[in-house]
């Protein structure tokens, strides 16, 4: 039978506190997936990826019907409660968050919902590929107006398009669909992908196979050694089988 194998691990990193939040449990009839990068500092970052990941989990865990429209529903909840903390609390008036969320059901196939920059890689033995960021910089690479090499040295790498909890967002989820069955999905904050490439992401989780934790942890390692100095979310999930005895116990 399937099951699908996962493990996270966030790392405050060289920053004075931990603005992402994460989400690797079992809600409902699936494994719910999450990452989320807060934005605008000092406490009010925390407390936007913090809301958007328990929108998340309230979704799942209430919601019966379309995957698709259960994590709509999720992200413009996020965005709701985010926009209206800032009239409770003005220092937080400028924060916000992405989203990276994929839920599992019992057959391992997988839906990713997207907003922001944070990021999925879908990981198999002959290739790696990725959601698309909501930021200028990849606008930019879509148009033909700058090359991948000019993208990492582009002075408004970090301007994102899309972000909960931002009035001046049109937020307009992007959606994914995978099978897990012998594939890798990992989720990641900026802190991990800006700083270790996805060729370099796979070849780790290739070489570790199903030992999902080292994979997590040589990760983290390697981007902090890479130079990282933003907090490092890495979610990591495989898709296999399970034995089960022949006496059947």
């Amino acid at each position: 039978m399937s099951r699908l194998h996962f493990f996270a691990l966030s790392e405050k990193g060289l920053r004075d506190n931990n603005e992402d939040c994460h989400c690797a449990e079992r809600i409902g009839d699936y494994e719910v997936l999450a990452v989320s990068d807060g934005l605008g500092g000092h406490e009010g970052g925390e407390v936007a990826s913090g809301i958007a990941i328990e929108c998340l989990k309230n979704a799942v865990k209430f919601y019966e019907g379309d995957i698709r429209t259960m994590l709509r529903n999720a992200v413009f909840d996020a965005d709701e409660q985010i926009l209206a903390v800032p009239e409770k609390a003005s220092e937080k008036r400028r924060m916000a968050t992405t989203l990276i969320a994929a839920c599992v059901d019992d057959n391992l196939n997988c839906t990713v919902m997207n907003i922001g920059d944070s990021r999925a890689h879908i990981i198999s033995a002959g290739d790696v590929k990725t959601t698309k960021d909501h930021s200028f910089v990849n606008q930019l690479l879509d148009a033909g107006e700058i090359s991948p090499d000019e993208a990492w040295q582009h002075p408004m790498l970090m301007v994102l398009t899309q972000a909960l909890g931002d009035p001046d967002s049109d937020i307009e989820p992007d959606f994914y669909e995978v099978n897990l069955q012998d594939t890798f999905l990992l989720l990641s904050s900026d802190g991990l992908h800006d700083f270790v490439t996805k060729e370099r992401i796979r070849e780790i989780v290739l070489a570790n196979g199903e030992n999902v934790e080292r994979s997590v942890r040589d990760l983290v390692k390697k981007a902090l050694s890479a130079g990282s100095d933003d907090n490092i979310t890495v979610v990591l999930a495989h898709g296999g089988t399970e034995t089960v005895p022949a006496n059947g116990n």
